[in-house]
């Protein structure tokens, strides 16, 4: 289409990530020099760029000791993931996120990021509940293990609310919300998306963080 903008998504050299051994951890010195080299390249072509790796935010809302999980709809983005279940609402990031301030932050806390997983939060649900504090950066995940992993690099966040209250947004590509206790999701991780999966086995690490 003549005058359509594509997407501009963050990324980095997943050269920086070298050799690692868990798929779910957290390394600030790592995430200092992520923050550094992040640029912005076409969508299209960081998603067949295995050289690149696209920033994700992955956010998971917590009421209590309960998590939110959704299903993945046909109206969804991202072909691959499609009817899958998740525990992480997110997705790019993209120049919008900085179009109220530059690519700088606090080492845990960069504000192109928060910003981004609030616009994520705003887009896929509607929030009924209060927020009881800013989202906290938890960990990374990197799963080179699937096509969508060997590409995509997230940083988790959790938001924590006071009441397990959120709703459909229609024009979203989610569906069947609900609150479930860490067993719950892992008597029932099968029908979750990978990262999904590796976050429940890691719940333990989330709890420590979170």
């Amino acid at each position: 289409m003549v005058g359509h903008l594509e997407e501009m998504v963050a990324c980095f050299a997943s050269s920086l990530i070298g050799r690692r051994n868990d798929s779910v951890f957290y390394d600030s010195d790592l995430w200092q020099q992520v923050q550094e080299s992040t640029r912005f390249v076409p969508r299209s072509q960081a998603e067949t760029d295995a050289s690149l790796k696209q920033i994700v935010v992955y956010a998971i809302v917590k009421c209590g000791k309960s998590y939110l999980a959704y299903r993945r709809t046909p109206r969804g983005q991202e072909e691959r993931l499609k009817s899958k279940h998740s525990i992480g609402i997110g997705g790019h990031v993209n120049a919008r996120d900085l179009e109220q301030r530059a690519l700088v932050g606090s080492k845990d806390k960069p504000e192109f990021l928060l910003k981004a997983v609030w616009r994520e939060i705003e887009e896929e649900i509607s929030l009924e509940a209060r927020p009881l504090k800013p989202p906290i950066l938890v960990c990374f995940i990197n799963d080179d293990s699937n096509e969508v992993g060997k590409v995509h690099f997230g940083t988790v966040w959790i938001l924590e609310v006071d009441e397990p209250k959120v709703a459909l947004r229609r024009e979203a590509g989610i569906g069947e919300l609900r609150f479930m206790q860490p067993h719950e999701l892992t008597g029932e991780k099968e029908k979750f998306e990978s990262w999904s999966q590796l976050l429940i086995d890691r719940m333990e690490r989330l709890e420590a963080r979170g």
